[in-house]
């Protein structure tokens, strides 16, 4: 019975070591509980367009290129638009909520990890597909195509 006990207490002071070298190597950002908020979209109808005035400002505090947002965006709402410095103009009547509502889908597709969450996402390419790399917990998942 000694025999298991000086095993034991051998044992746990690694597996306490090794739990701090872990712990230690997560990214700063693992660690923080900052909630993230979800930039929304400010519209505007005007006749018979609507006026998406802070699209780019959007696509910048997302961390994402404005034309990746603009691809989604057209794909989801089947309209013409045009990008007009940090506008985007919309054929057709949107209200704010259908605006919002297609954002938010764009958000969790292509921006928080699917895994912790956490908006600290990049894009990368592996192998020619594309992928989503979260800084944060290290998780990879596949992105829908575009």
């Amino acid at each position: 019975m000694t025999t298991n006990k000086t095993h034991t207490e051998k044992i746990e002071p690694d597996y306490d070591k090794l739990l701090d070298r872990i712990y230690l190597s997560l990214p700063k950002r693992t660690l923080e509980n900052q909630r993230f908020e979800l930039p929304k979209a400010v519209s505007i109808i005007q006749g018979k367009q609507t006026l998406w005035q802070n699209f780019t400002k959007v696509a910048k505090d997302l961390d994402r290129d404005p034309q990746q947002l603009y691809k989604f965006f057209m794909k989801e709402i089947s309209t013409s638009s045009t990008i007009v410095n940090q506008t985007l103009i919309l054929n057709g009547i949107f209200d704010n909520k259908k605006i919002n509502h297609i954002l938010t889908k764009f958000i969790n597709n292509f921006v928080l990890c699917s895994a912790c969450k956490k908006p600290d996402t990049e894009i990368v390419a592996q192998n020619n597909v594309k992928i989503l790399k979260c800084n944060a917990c290290g998780a990879t998942s596949s992105l829908p195509k575009l």
